[in-house]
């Protein structure tokens, strides 16, 4: 009889541990965010495991180490598989690991370095498709986890402090995105691709979740410009193209090597049409670029370890970084911009007409909350950026301070 009862027992408990494992499963199943998660962790495959990288070890000071922790930065990086063991593999051994997270897309997947592999093909014509779906891929997989996105080439070198340093002064929940514009085809102009550009997670969201699937605002095929491409949908998704420069004028995000934007005339004598296509009036010699210098493009793989070694393991010995918390705004206040496709200007001025959207018109950007803060007293920034439709002018309006 007790045998009957034990036996009993153990059988109704048994299928009480069953139903209850049944239950969970299917709740779980049917759980979208449960299956976005499952999603997630699988293709943690493709990310770059920063912390057993080859990287030049460096010690992070409490600043530096601050802003690393609050302004999350993901870096993908356009790459193809004829890259992937020399251009990708420099980028991931050098500038790479420092961002939160590190992705190289791809149109194959690669375990060894590795990489995520899209749906698209390779070549110029595939830029915009391989683009379109890595931005995707990265706000499906890791909205909640980062900040900002940066996209760049595997012959980019980024200083991503610098980066993250710039947009600690910026709120990710705006629309906004950074780069090296040009003031060619879109009206406001566009930010080189090769160079690199930021965008906030506003911005992100917008393209994913309005524009991807909306032809008339971005284009839904592979073709077409990439950098040309994401400047049109921007525009018609209300993110504003920000100035990157400092507050003398420099530039941030370079489309070229330094030699290009350092020496006056090499980029005349190879590149012509940069003098044209500029959006703000170009600097070069010992003055071409910021003490914040974020990015350099056609950085070939031996010249990206050199970078490296120059910028993260050499040092002057008693030198002090007197940089303020945040970044200071550009120099203009009444900027001209001309494109070198606009038309003749006519003969009786026309007054300008202010666009009436408050998102795309008038951008105020307050300092990010997660800004570290010093023990001396901090100084706000408010930088208000307004653009002015007429034929050809971009205004930048008043920075002020605060205290």
């Amino acid at each position: 009889m007790f045998r009957l009862l034990r036996r009993s027992f153990v059988s109704l408990l048994v299928s009480v541990v069953v139903g209850c494992s049944v239950i969970a499963f299917l709740f779980q199943s049917l759980n979208p965010r449960f299956y976005q998660n499952n999603v997630a962790d699988d293709n943690r495959k493709h990310q770059v495991n920063t912390s057993k990288s080859q990287t030049i070890q460096v010690i992070v000071n409490e600043k530096g180490q601050d802003l690393s922790d609050k302004v999350r930065i993901l870096c993908w990086v356009m790459t193809s598989p004829a890259n992937h063991e020399t251009k990708a593999l420099a980028v991931k051994e050098t500038w790479g690991p420092r961002c939160n997270v590190l992705l190289f897309m791809s149109s194959t997947n690669d375990t060894k370095l590795p990489t995520v592999g899209l749906p698209v093909g390779e070549g110029r014509d595939a830029l915009w498709g391989k683009t379109r779906e890595a931005f995707r891929y990265v706000w499906e997989r890791y909205q909640d986890e980062v900040d900002w996105i940066l996209k760049a080439d595997d012959d980019t070198y980024v200083i991503v402090e610098n980066l993250r340093y710039f947009l600690s002064g910026f709120n990710t929940l705006e629309p906004l995105y950074f780069g090296h514009k040009f003031k060619a085809i879109v009206k406001n102009g566009f930010f080189s691709g090769g160079a690199g550009y930021a965008l906030s997670k506003e911005a992100i969201r917008r393209f994913v979740t309005i524009g991807y699937h909306n032809a008339s605002l971005c284009r839904k095929d592979h073709g077409g410009a990439e950098d040309v491409e994401m400047a049109n949908c921007m525009e018609k998704l209300n993110v504003s193209a920000m100035d990157t420069r400092d507050s003398q004028g420099r530039g941030r995000f370079f489309p070229f090597g330094v030699n290009f934007h350092y020496f006056p005339g090499e980029i005349y004598a190879d590149v012509h049409w940069y003098w044209n296509a500029i959006y703000y009036p170009p600097t070069q010699g010992r003055n071409c670029c910021s003490d914040s210098t974020i990015s350099f493009h056609y950085i070939d793989q031996r010249t990206m370890y050199i970078l490296d070694l120059f910028f993260y393991q050499i040092r002057p010995f008693g030198l002090v970084d007197n940089r303020p918390a945040i970044p200071e705004p550009p120099p203009d206040v009444n900027l001209t911009a001309p494109r070198w496709f606009a038309p003749p200007k006519p003969t009786t001025p026309t007054p300008p007409t202010t666009i009436p959207t408050s998102t795309k018109g008038t951008t105020t950007l307050k300092p990010n909350t997660t800004t570290c803060q010093t023990s001396a007293p901090s100084t706000k920034k408010v930088v208000t950026q307004k653009t002015v439709d007429s034929s050809s002018t971009m205004v930048n309006a008043n920075a002020t301070k605060k205290n």
